[in-house]
């Protein structure tokens, strides 16, 4: 695609969420409730399904068109970037790489229309970055396995109908014992509960999944018994690039907030605005944005030609989000330092991308890959199943 193709999406999406998203948002973020007619919305505009193939029913956008996507509604609350990661980046990619005919055929033009909502259930209570120590057991039972365990921090866990579920079928084995399946909300022994009184990202559900002797058949595993790890890490990079390109989108938000109020107070930019404390801070924030988009669109570009492209994903991320967070520090001392209350949408901004620079991995985590890749202590192999090119993704 032509950089003016990728200016034409960004343009449609920031005027559907100007329109759509945006009204509500601060009122949403104060009451900690979601949206009902988000979801709905996004999927009526092929959002559900932007980057799958049109033969599954999606639109057939490429990885750069997926951050712009992501970035976009970034800016509008990280919340709406959070739908598109779990349920699109997180799931629907990985069914899309890693499932058979019969899962891509059934699953992939429900979720592309939005008729099922799907969520990614990795994490667990004490057992985040440390994937090989997950707890949650799948027992063999007959033709299928038995699972049970708790999942935390799972988004979309009021709205999601579909479950990718990991589960070890040997703790001994650590990542080698993981596996990956597809649970559906209403099969028994499987309950959610969701988070209140969050500090961000408030306008979006978050919560715990329980799974008490689940019974699912060998046609829920995603890939092959013990090839779950694998399926978590592939789905975990695109997880990542969608995250960090969700944080460039807040970045810019807090930059276009900072200068929109430093007009409204010093029009001709001879009074607060002409301080060298202020200008610095708003060059940083300029640089965050630029920064992290192109390191953003540099992983884009290579996921699009079917590159490995770990390190320079996870740079991107940790990147991309430790500089939004800085830059929404910043604006909100400009307009702490400037006026008084009320800070919206400030404060929104700066509790949301704080959960970005946490899930996916943190920073601290992301330091030392980086780190490991540098020195030659870690490197990515290809998975048995490669990741969907651009070329792959606008199928018919």
């Amino acid at each position: 695609m032509a950089m003016e193709e990728y200016q034409e999406l960004a343009a449609r999406v920031r005027a559907f969420g100007e329109r759509v998203l945006a009204p509500t948002i601060e009122e949403e973020f104060r009451e900690g409730r979601s949206n009902a007619q988000a979801i709905p919305a996004m999927a009526a505009e092929g959002f559900l399904g932007w980057s799958l193939p049109p033969r599954y029913g999606g639109l057939g956008y490429d990885y750069r068109a997926l951050a712009v996507l992501c970035e976009e509604l970034g800016r509008i609350d990280t919340a709406h970037q959070i739908t598109v990661t779990v349920h699109l980046a997180l799931v629907g990619l990985a069914i899309l790489q890693w499932g058979t005919e019969e899962q891509r055929s059934y699953w992939l033009p429900r979720l592309a229309r939005g008729e099922r909502i799907a969520t990614f259930a990795l994490t667990e209570p004490g057992v985040g970055s440390d994937v090989g120590s997950l707890i949650a057991s799948a027992r063999r039972c007959g033709d299928g396995y038995v699972l049970n365990g708790e999942k935390a921090w799972i988004s979309l866990v009021d709205e999601a109908d579909l479950f990718l579920v990991f589960a070890t079928v040997d703790r001994s084995r650590r990542h080698h014992g993981i596996t990956a399946f597809l649970v559906e909300r209403g099969t028994p022994g499987l309950s959610t509960t969701c988070y209140r009184g969050k500090l961000g990202i408030r306008a979006g559900s978050t919560g715990s999944v329980v799974l008490q002797d689940v019974r699912v058949g060998k046609d829920a595993l995603l890939g092959h018994e013990g090839e779950g790890y694998a399926v978590a890490m592939s789905a975990l990079g695109n997880g990542l690039y969608t995250v960090g390109a969700g944080a460039v989108g807040a970045a810019q938000a807090a930059l276009d907030a900072t200068v929109k109020f430093l007009h409204e107070i010093d029009p001709r930019g001879t009074g607060p605005a002409s301080s060298q404390w202020i200008q610095q801070r708003v060059a940083n924030m300029v640089c965050a944005v630029e920064r992290s988009r192109l390191l953003i669109h540099r992983a884009g570009a290579m996921k699009n030609k079917g590159v490995l492209n770990a390190r320079e994903t996870g740079l991107a991320k940790w990147q991309a989000t430790e500089a939004a967070y800085q830059a929404c520090r910043d604006a909100l001392e400009i307009r702490e330092t400037l006026g008084p209350p009320p800070y919206e949408p400030f404060e929104r901004l700066l509790w949301n991308v704080k959960g970005s620079v946490i899930f996916g991995g943190t920073s601290q985590i992301h330091t030392g890959m980086q780190a490991g890749y540098a020195l030659g202590y870690r490197r990515e192999r290809a998975p048995r199943c490669p990741a969907p090119t651009a070329v792959d993704l606008a199928e018919r």
